[in-house]
């Protein structure tokens, strides 16, 4: 409506106004950005470059890993395929471990450790395990070697206190948010039985079972834990 109103000499001189202040804005803006390139030039093609070498570096660690893993698969596969017996496989891991890297290293002392247990030889089983505790690439390989070596030591009627108190202090670091922690609870609660602590043993299967994210199983063996810790009381 106001347009029709104003004339045809207004309504012109109007969208040259526009126009021009477009093109005014519009060149504010590039002198600035040019004024910004001039003055920061050399810190964003530094930003730049150290991005595309971030990129590189990435790209050419993951193809390595990859190149890296297939290899390890192939002489961890032709190892354990041998036909040879358990002691001979035992040294080729053992030699293959020396180089082995993500998670290779940590399965073939798994492997291991299993061979050295079948053999009867404990003694190399658990030192085994505390090599794989020590040296371990992943938390949960970790974890899972702590838990074998706590039911491995209970296991063993020459365990000493400051044993026990060590894998204890082992079971105990294991975090609610780790996949080995249930297990690891279920562990101690049988290991405070084992040494006369009921009122421990019966706070750490309450634990569990009062976990809504406890597995159905352990939380049905520790409510069978429970109910047996309930009989000796009343005996």
């Amino acid at each position: 409506m106001q347009n029709k109103e104003k004339s045809l000499k207004d309504q012109y001189i109007e969208s040259q106004q526009r126009a021009f202040i477009r093109e005014v804005n519009e060149d504010v803006r590039t002198e600035k950005a040019i004024l910004f390139w001039n003055k920061y030039k050399y810190y964003i093609i530094g930003i730049i470059v150290l991005i595309l070498a971030i990129t590189i570096s990435k790209n050419v660690y993951e193809s390595n890993k990859k190149e890296t893993s297939l290899k390890q698969a192939v002489a961890f596969e032709r190892i354990m395929s041998n036909k040879t017996s358990s002691a001979d496989k035992i040294k080729e891991l053992e030699e293959f471990v020396k180089s082995a890297k993500y998670g290779y290293r940590d399965i073939a002392y798994f492997n291991i450790y299993s061979m050295q247990l079948e053999s009867g030889d404990i003694a190399s089983a658990i030192d085994t395990l505390k090599t794989i505790i020590k040296k371990a690439t992943d938390s949960s390989f970790k974890d899972l070697a702590i838990l074998k070596l706590a039911t491995l030591n209970f296991a063993q009627n020459d365990i000493t206190d400051s044993q026990k108190t060590e894998i204890i202090k082992l079971l105990s670091k294991i975090s609610a948010s780790k996949p080995f922690y249930f297990s690891a609870q279920f562990v101690l609660g049988v290991i405070y039985i084992s040494q006369n602590n009921p009122n421990l043993a019966k706070t750490t299967f309450d634990r569990i079972v009062e976990n809504e994210k406890t597995p159905i199983g352990l939380k049905s063996q520790s409510l069978n834990m429970l109910n047996f810790l309930k009989s000796q009381t009343a005996k």
